[in-house]
């Protein structure tokens, strides 16, 4: 638990590695009615047009990285980076920062706004640090080669590309040295929609507590 941000609202930080479920997990938890922060999402912000994360990804990767539409691409760029362990590293360095202020803007507007509880919803949470906003870590994990099996299924990857997206992520010994809560979504929806409640179910015991 980290003391050493405001405790309201109740920031959870949850992560975990591509195709490991934690976006279903997220859906989960919003359908509870808790206020998510997605990432990703403040991503897609970062990148649009007329941002200063947009002129410096241009600036570090050139035109070509461009949509047709003048929009950055965000798959072109995906496979310069993710073969390139320098290349992934300088994107960071511009993206990161970028979000991360997006993050604390959105949680204070929650702040204000009297919200409880929020979850923070990022794929590279402990890669980027912002764990540093969060009360607690929640971690989704499945075996590396569950992840490759995914990523075959559902993006159409060869075992090659699937393995590279693997190995520039933190492992999930990594995650778990930080982990508040662990679930893993290796089995049945079911199975996680119980793990979703039991740990739901304990932090609200701790905010009612923390309340007397």
């Amino acid at each position: 638990m980290n003391e050493n941000i405001p405790i309201h609202p109740h920031v959870i930080g949850l992560t975990g590695g591509i195709a490991s479920g934690k976006s279903s997990i997220a859906k989960r938890l919003e359908n509870l009615g808790v206020f998510i922060v997605d990432c990703d999402a403040l991503g897609h912000r970062a990148y649009l047009p007329g941002t200063k994360c947009f002129k410096d990804v241009l600036q570090a990767f050139g035109d070509e990285i461009k949509d047709a539409n003048g929009t950055i691409n965000r798959k072109a760029l995906g496979s310069i980076v993710f073969s390139n362990r320098d290349a992934l590293n300088k994107l960071n360095s511009i993206v990161w920062p970028q979000i991360a202020e997006l993050a604390k803007a959105e949680i204070k507007k929650l702040r204000t706004e009297g919200k409880d509880i929020v979850v923070l919803d990022a794929v590279v949470l402990l890669e980027a640090n912002w764990n540093k906003f969060c009360q607690e870590v929640w971690v989704a994990i499945i075996p590396p080669e569950e992840v490759v099996k995914r990523l075959m299924d559902r993006n159409g990857l060869d075992p090659d590309a699937a393995w590279k997206r693997v190995k520039v992520q933190f492992s999930n010994q990594e995650r778990l040295k930080v982990a508040d809560i662990v679930f893993s979504t290796l089995w049945e929806p079911e199975f996680t929609q119980k793990q979703v409640m039991k740990a739901w179910d304990e932090v609200e015991k701790v905010l009612k507590s923390s309340s007397l």
